[in-house]
């Protein structure tokens, strides 16, 4: 998931004079939206800032919904990860960090990806950055994509979770949610869901995506039948974080 990307192409042409350079890409409108605070942005304050009309920008894109999937986009091209010869463990837990962070900063990429988001060559080139780290310390490259999916279905599940429980804190937040919906119930229903809410009223596992990351590494072994090169053999050992 991290650099989902998709040919920064102007949504129709715009017509211009004959030998006039072309004064605005879709490249300029992404990196000027980027610029501005999230809680400042709109068609206005974008078109402003390029110094051009608002109706100019719907040359390139939709509107401001199109426009904060470019820069999700954009700010999901996590940098790939360096080679300081830590363990694939924590290499996974590198990876699932940053995304987590990206897909909690920019939720609009889980929407994205819900959509049908498009593989990129940014994604292309992490994973591939990702590949040779994760072969260097025995695992064949079938392996990698099982690891690399694996690691990012956990990540942006607890993503999926984060962002609601964002959401549901402007009503109360999670427990309160439930609760008013037990008021509306008879004294007597779901008596197992409101002993527990007495004693977990919202559970730490909800938006720990360490947790299922952690589950996940702990299943995952290199492929015995590849030789590691002598200065990874003893990376394998699990890191005491």
């Amino acid at each position: 998931m991290p650099g989902m990307t998709q040919n920064l192409q102007p949504k129709r042409a715009t017509r211009r004079s004959a030998g006039r350079p072309r004064r605005l890409t879709l490249e300029a409108v992404v990196e000027a939206s980027c610029a501005l605070p999230r809680e400042e942005l709109d068609m206005a304050s974008v078109a402003a800032r390029l110094k051009v009309g608002v109706a100019t920008l719907y040359g390139y894109v939709e509107g401001r919904e199109h426009l904060l999937r470019l820069m999700a986009e954009r700010k999901g091209q996590i940098a790939p990860i360096v080679d300081r010869g830590q363990s694939w463990q924590d290499i996974l837990r590198e990876h699932a960090d940053g995304l987590y962070r990206t897909a909690m900063d920019w939720p609009e990429l889980i929407s994205q990806i819900m959509q049908g988001g498009v593989f990129g060559s940014e994604e292309a080139h992490y994973l591939e950055n990702l590949m040779t780290l994760l072969i260097d310390r025995g695992f064949s490259a079938a392996q990698v994509l099982d690891l690399y999916y694996g690691i990012n279905q956990a990540v942006l599940g607890a993503a999926v979770t984060g962002t609601y429980i964002r959401a549901a804190a402007n009503r109360g937040g999670h427990a309160q949610v439930l609760q008013r919906f037990l008021l509306e119930q008879p004294q007597e229903a779901l008596p197992r869901l409101r002993s527990a809410l007495q004693t977990n009223p919202q559970p730490g596992v909800l938006t720990d995506y360490r947790q299922a990351a952690e589950r996940f590494i702990a299943q995952c072994q290199p492929d015995p039948t590849i030789q590691q090169p002598p200065a990874q053999k003893a990376q394998g050992v699990p890191s005491a974080e």
